[in-house]
């Protein structure tokens, strides 16, 4: 029998485009993270419209990321122990009950602030576990050598819901509250029906089973940290992500003070997605003509330098414009990264290893829009964006003299990187 990654034909490794299973997983993720998008914009500016707080609007999205950190803890051991379609399945099942129950309130005028929080918890967790299952299956759907383009074409499919959901989140909101909730419930129940139509298993290797509890948890823990890479990859990336957490939480709110309209600041919102969209159709370029080294590098002071930038650009429309070049090489990192991780590590550690790695990354989430929300009450905008500008220089000093990163650079170039898909 042939492998479903290989042509019945040639026996050669099926395109991307060609891969039924991969296009499933693809759609499915494309969806959810679209719904997500959606939430991002509709949760702060329903707070926003509720409470008139901006510390409630950033309580709201440090509550959503801390919910991320919480289930990421447990979601490790459960996606190398059991079956990931249902682990997938029942998280998409949870949020379109969650979406449901949201409508129903905004339609009925019960929409209220502890409820939000309630939504945003169990969505924010459903799209965690969702996007933490979706990355350890890629490796079972296709050939090693496509898993860094694979994993550029997935960066896309962020970004092109980063594109989507806030003007549609906007303009859903500003029809009426219960819009972008009935969106998200058919989106989350249509990436239910995706996964469950892709056909191959997604069973990962079976882990040791004299292993314990606490061994089962701390496996991917130790993995990253005895890899000189991934342990640099764990102490920057936190620092970058909160950089830009807490610069698009302000940004947000320097143009619901401007007096936008919310369908406006969902297309603001979506201009930064062009940025990473076009990063990723130029990743395998950019893969092809920089270092892995450098790549990281580049994105870190690119960063720091548009984060300035935006300190300086007048409030309104303007302090969107640096943002899609902070993001355009976002894709190409994310892509080396994952490719790297997932060459090095063994099936039945990669969804610990995957969610350490989350966890890492996502850790100083929570506190970046609090901050914001916070400091916003009693400083200038600018003077908020500036703290931000700050943290992205910290991590990119960070990145740049980091000997994990640099022996990174050192490594010869994958094979993927000069082969055609």
């Amino acid at each position: 029998m042939t492998d479903d990654k290989q042509s019945p034909l040639t026996g050669g490794t099926v395109p991307l485009n060609h891969n039924r299973d991969f296009v499933r997983l693809w759609l499915s993720q494309a969806l959810s993270a679209t719904g997500s998008r959606v939430s991002y914009l509709v949760y702060p500016l329903l707070i926003l419209a509720i409470s008139g707080s901006t510390a409630a609007a950033g309580a709201v999205a440090g509550t959503a990321a801390l919910v991320e950190i919480v289930v990421r803890i447990p979601a490790g051991p459960l996606l190398d122990r059991l079956d990931r379609r249902k682990l997938m399945l029942w998280t998409e099942s949870a949020r379109v009950a969650a979406m449901v129950v949201a409508a129903v309130a905004a339609a009925l005028g019960w929409i209220s602030v502890p409820l939000i929080f309630a939504v945003a918890a169990v969505d924010a967790g459903g799209a965690a576990l969702f996007e933490s299952a979706e990355r350890t299956v890629l490796r079972h759907i296709v050939a090693r050598d496509q898993i860094t383009v694979a994993s550029a074409r997935n960066q896309a499919r962020i970004f092109t819901a980063e594109l989507l959901g806030p003007p549609l989140g906007g303009a859903l909101l500003g029809l009426a509250r219960a819009l972008p909730f009935v969106f998200n419930a058919v989106a989350y129940a249509t990436s239910f029906c995706t996964v469950l139509s892709i056909r191959r298993s997604l069973r990962g290797d079976q882990p040791e089973r004299h292993e314990n509890t606490l061994e089962a948890f701390t496996a991917g823990f130790s993995f990253v940290w005895r890899k000189p890479f991934l342990r640099a990859v764990a102490v920057a990336e936190p620092l970058l992500n909160m950089a830009f957490t807490g610069t698009m939480f302000v940004i947000l709110v320097i143009l619901h003070d401007a007096e936008i309209p919310a369908f406006g600041i969902g297309a603001a919102l979506a201009v930064i997605a062009v940025g990473g969209i076009l990063g990723a159709i130029a990743s395998p370029w950019i893969e092809r003509l920089l270092v892995p080294r450098l790549i990281i590098v580049v994105l870190s002071w690119t960063s720091a330098l548009m984060a300035a930038l935006c300190v300086l650009l007048p409030p309104g429309y303007w302090v969107v414009a640096p943002m899609p070049v902070l993001v355009f090489f976002a894709p190409a990192v994310t892509a080396t990264i994952f490719g790297h991780q997932t060459a090095i590590t063994p099936d039945h550690l990669h969804g610990r290893v995957v969610t350490a790695l989350g966890l890492f990354a996502t850790a100083m989430n929570p506190i970046a829009p609090l901050t914001a929300g916070i400091l916003l009450e009693h400083l200038d905008s600018r003077a908020v964006l500036a703290v931000f500008a700050a943290v992205f220089v910290l991590a990119s000093v960070v990145v740049t003299f980091s000997k994990g990163i640099r022996a990174m650079g050192e490594a010869p170039r994958p094979e993927h990187m000069t082969t055609r898909h």
